[in-house]
Formats: structure tokens, C-alpha cells, sequence
């Protein structure tokens, strides 16, 4: 079992985003994440094996700032999840999001390798209202060193599956 973290600001998708992947459904209402919610998926990938995500939702609300870090302790995967349509959700994936991640789960001179992640630019579907071109994103994965970026809907379930099963993946290509 991987336990993966997903971070990022309030209403970027990333709940829409796990109840598309687990449930394989979407819901047009918004609810907000209060603290934590955990989810769990078996993902078969493509090196053949079987592998089970415990999927942490943790709220992107500043009032939640003070705990997160608990819900961090044992991660193996991060998805940082951005919102395409809103600027400021890319710029906060260095500060606050990564930073946090990397104080609490970083490389240490006792591990071999850091906490995979991988950025996901959410709610590609909104292509009229898009405020941040894949370009950016992708430079922004390459500055703090995630395995990918990958531009994503929900809604639509365009290239869910293979955000979590990318980020998944790379664990095992890291060990």
C-alpha cells in the first residue's frame, strides 16, 4: 500500500479528481474538504503490478495550515493539483504547497529518494476561461522536481487514470 497526498488551494478539483478515479463519477456541486478524507483504490500498472493507493485528501483552506502536516507523516506520493482556469493556484504549488511537503517529507541523507509527486493542471475542460497554458506548468514540474505534469478534467475524465497511475509508477521506478 502507497499512502499519496493531494495538495493544493481550495476548489481546484482535487476531490472531483479522486471521486472520478475511485468512484469513476463527478458531482457539480462543491463541497469542501473539512481536514482529511481518505480513499483507497487497487491500481493495476503497466509493469504488471497490482498496487493499492490510500488516497489523502487533505483540505487546502489556510485554517487547516496549522495541522496538514500531520496527515504528510508517511507519504510515499504527492499530487499537487493546480487549477487552470486560476493563476494563483500555480504560483502557491511552490509556496505554500511544495515547501510544506518538502519540510516534512523530504530527502534526508538516510533515504534513498524523496517523496515522488507529480503536478496536475485540473479542469482542462474550461478551455475558454484557461488563464495558465501547459507550458507553465510543465516548467513548474521540472523546478521542483516531480516526475511529470499532466493536464487533466475531471469532469470530462480526461487523463485521471494516468496522473495516479504516473505518480504511482514512479515510486517503483525510483526504488
Amino acid at each position: 500500500m502507497l499512502k499519496l497526498v493531494l495538495l493544493g488551494d481550495p476548489g481546484v478539483g482535487k476531490t472531483s479528481l479522486i471521486s472520478q478515479f475511485v468512484h469513476a463519477r463527478f458531482r457539480h456541486s462543491y463541497q469542501l474538504t473539512v481536514g482529511l478524507d481518505i480513499s483507497s483504490k487497487q491500481v493495476q500498472l503497466d509493469d504488471g503490478r497490482t498496487v493499492t493507493l490510500s488516497i489523502n485528501d487533505i483540505g487546502g483552506q489556510a485554517r487547516f495550515a496549522a495541522i496538514r502536516h500531520m496527515f504528510f507523516k508517511g507519504a510515499h506520493l504527492a499530487m499537487f493539483v493546480y487549477d487552470v482556469t486560476r493563476a494563483e493556484t500555480l504560483d502557491n504549488i511552490k509556496d505554500p504547497w511544495f515547501k510544506e511537503l518538502m519540510e516534512f517529507c523530504g530527502r534526508s541523507s538516510k533515504t534513498k529518494a524523496a517523496i515522488q509527486t507529480i503536478l496536475v493542471g485540473n479542469k482542462t475542460d474550461l478551455e475558454d476561461y484557461r488563464m495558465i497554458e501547459e507550458e507553465e506548468g510543465i516548467q513548474l514540474a521540472k523546478e521542483i522536481n516531480a516526475k511529470g505534469h499532466i493536464s487533466a478534467s475531471a469532469k470530462e475524465n480526461i487523463q485521471v487514470d494516468e496522473a495516479f497511475k504516473t505518480l504511482a509508477q514512479s515510486f517503483f521506478d525510483e526504488i
